[in-house]
């Protein structure tokens, strides 16, 4: 049988090591925390760059303004496997594919949002946003 000393000593080492490891919960963001109910955005332009990595997949495209100038815009989508799940490869959204982005704008004003929804090059107009606290998806046109 252990000593009483040795088993304080292992649960405390255990509680340690608990602490000291990240939790994905706590280092996930909010919707609310980045983006902006208020700034609902919709936006059409060509793919320049995607990014499908946990937790969250990127999708960036450049989108003419009305001066003539291109501004890129990178948008948050779902993860991975959220894609995966709505039948979205890499393929679907690769450079020169044009889009429709329906979303919302980040708290910061620059040229980032937060998608809900994608009208890819095909026509499918897909449900991509997967932020448990987001607002219900508004459908692109």
């Amino acid at each position: 049988m252990r000593h009483p000393v040795h088993r304080r000593q292992a649960i405390a080492g255990l509680s340690l090591a608990v602490a000291l490891v990240p939790s994905a919960t706590l280092a996930h963001h909010s919707f609310s925390s980045e983006f902006d109910v208020q700034r609902p955005v919709t936006v059409e332009g060509l793919v320049t760059k995607s990014q499908f990595v946990n937790p969250h997949s990127w999708i960036y495209l450049d989108v003419k303004n009305q001066d003539g100038s291109t501004t890129n815009w990178g948008f948050e989508f779902g993860s991975p496997g959220i894609l995966e799940a709505r039948h979205i490869t890499k393929a679907d959204v690769r450079a020169g594919t044009r889009v429709r982005i329906t979303g919302f704008r980040s708290r910061n004003t620059g040229p980032y949002g937060y998608a809900q929804t994608v009208v890819l090059g095909d026509g499918r107009n897909i449900p991509i946003g997967s932020a448990p606290d987001a607002p219900p998806v508004r459908q692109a046109r």
